[in-house]
């Protein structure tokens, strides 16, 4: 790994000040509101609330950390992200698969097993794609308009397009096929959040280089403040 991408992977991309408030947006919103609160109600796969259910209570226990003490556990966040992301898509496939099965009325888990594996190989891919590109023997263009953004997303987009040529093959409802690509289009962003896992083991590997970058990371407020005053 050359230096300059070493010094850019070691790089906190929030701030401490910032961790309270994404926690709230990103639990309640996408993995409370957009996650569990879809997967009440009546379902043709009737494991699928309870499969659902332990993720998002983990992501809730959790993120109760980065609300009281965010300072404290700035750099846990990252893993926290990582996972949140993890977790949340995979209740997000859940939801997908519940209206999947409820529109289409599909009689076997077969559909069910596709999807998760392409959903497992997105979230594969993006981690994948992350170590890859800190690889000095991976040469990538960098700068505007160039391919690896394209690339970052195609794990995503793959996933998207699965859902909806299934979809297509089974029902012939326009609005169905808009509703399934709307909730799976917002699951990209989730699972695009997991490569936050691998930067995480990074950061911790080179701890002592990332506290002479960030030397008080992890300290509560107070004392930042009160060193910052001095």
């Amino acid at each position: 790994m050359n230096q300059n991408k070493f010094t850019e992977y070691l790089t906190i991309r929030y701030l401490a000040a910032e961790i309270r408030s994404m926690t709230i947006i990103h639990v309640l919103l996408f993995t409370d509101f957009m996650g569990l609160y879809m997967l009440f109600g009546h379902s043709e796969l009737g494991f699928i609330f309870n499969l659902g259910l332990v993720p998002v209570i983990i992501l809730n226990v959790w993120s109760v950390l980065y609300i009281i003490a965010p300072y404290r556990y700035e750099l846990s966040f990252v893993l926290f992200y990582g996972v949140w992301g993890l977790l949340t898509s995979f209740v997000h496939f859940l939801v997908i698969q519940k209206f999947l099965y409820n529109i289409v009325q599909f009689e076997s888990l077969g559909f069910f097993y596709v999807g998760l594996i392409f959903y497992l190989l997105s979230v594969s891919s993006v981690l994948v794609m992350q170590h890859l590109t800190l690889l000095d023997n991976f040469k990538i263009q960098e700068g505007p308009g160039t391919w690896p953004k394209w690339v970052a997303v195609i794990p995503g987009f793959s996933y998207l397009f699965a859902q909806f040529v299934f979809t297509a093959i089974q029902s012939g409802d326009i609005k169905s096929l808009i509703f399934v690509g709307a909730l799976t289009l917002v699951t990209i962003y989730p699972i695009l959040a997991v490569k936050l896992i691998h930067q995480y083991f990074f950061l911790i590997k080179y701890k002592e280089e990332l506290m002479v970058k960030y030397p008080v990371l992890g300290r509560p407020k107070k004392s930042r403040n009160l060193e910052n005053s001095w």
